[in-house]
């Protein structure tokens, strides 16, 4: 069995908490992980955390990956939905049945092109007039197909930890939880 390969987009605005918190969880999990900036050099988060992601998103466009995610921030979140780099791989991540994780405000970028049309959704919940193609759940963490989503910061590692459960079982998730000792139900 090869390894699951997880892409982490990164734009100029990106809630770190849900980047970096991702990242970790699915490395401790042994996946790889590769973060991907859609401008080169070092990105500014929300908070104006620098973050040097491992590639441009050019250099990945063309990659398959087993599982996209795409972390909030309302200024990561538009430079995300801006980026039509971004949308096409994500139209062609579900057009091949491959799994998309958004959290926050990043779970709109699905909705405005329609990636999560009669699908249920979560996202932070200053975001939710924006959502009008999904069914919105009140969840911290929403499975439906292949799309998984979460709601904001504090979510984070819940949906990390989900996101390794769906690639990898139980089992891991719970070895991977020995060390952070997070609350999962």
């Amino acid at each position: 069995m090869s390894q699951k390969r997880i892409l982490v987009l990164l734009a100029p605005g990106f809630e770190e908490l849900e980047a970096v918190a991702v990242i970790d969880i699915l490395r401790r999990a042994g996946l790889e992980v590769v973060s991907a900036g859609t401008i080169s050099g070092p990105i500014s988060s929300a908070r104006n955390i620098m973050i040097l992601p491992d590639k441009l998103l050019d250099e990945v466009t063309e990659e398959a990956f087993d599982l996209i995610v795409l972390p909030g921030g309302l200024d990561g979140t538009e430079n995300l939905t801006k980026d039509q780099r971004v949308v096409k791989m994500l139209q062609k991540q579900l057009g091949s049945g491959r799994t998309i994780g958004a959290i926050c405000a990043a779970p709109t970028v699905l909705d405005r092109y329609g990636l999560a049309q009669g699908k249920t959704i979560t996202c932070h919940p200053t975001c939710r007039n924006a959502i009008q193609k999904a069914r919105l759940s009140e969840d911290r963490v929403v499975r439906d197909g292949l799309l998984v989503t979460s709601q904001g910061p504090g979510t984070a590692i819940e949906f990390a930890l989900n996101l390794v459960e769906l690639l990898m079982g139980k089992d891991k998730m719970l070895d991977v939880n020995t060390g952070v000792l997070a609350r999962i139900d």
